[in-house]
């Protein structure tokens, strides 16, 4: 359990990091930061399913915790994309919500799905 734990808190580090470096890269549109984390992170979780699935690899394994439990646990961002979402509502910017909304959904199903797609393929060839 603690080694878990380790593995978890270090990826939740490196996501973490990560995703503050995003922000600064994007800091003039925070929103574009946020949709690039969450399609990111999407793109990763895709890709640590099919290998859970294709070849076996447990969800309490450390390599999985520390990929999709601590990285993209801590590299995606459900609350920065409903901050940006409030605040466009607040603004009355019904357009910047919705584009935001609809573009981080089907784009990061999409990352999950290309994730999912590309490993599947590459391990059953």
């Amino acid at each position: 359990m603690l080694q878990n734990l380790l593995f978890i808190g270090l990826g939740g580090f490196l996501g973490a990091t990560s995703r503050y470096l995003v922000s600064l890269l994007f800091s003039q549109s925070p929103p574009v930061g946020t949709l690039i984390v969450n399609v990111v992170g999407s793109l990763v979780i895709g890709i640590f399913l099919a290998l859970a699935l294709q070849t076996g690899l447990k969800q309490n394994s450390y390599l999985y915790l520390f990929f999709v439990t601590g990285v993209c646990g801590a590299f995606t961002t459900f609350s920065a994309f409903s901050q940006h979402n409030l605040v466009f509502l607040i603004e009355k910017n019904f357009m910047g919500f919705t584009l935001n909304v609809m573009a981080n959904i089907a784009l990061c199903l999409i990352a999950t799905f290309v994730g999912y797609v590309l490993i599947v393929k590459f391990v059953n060839t």
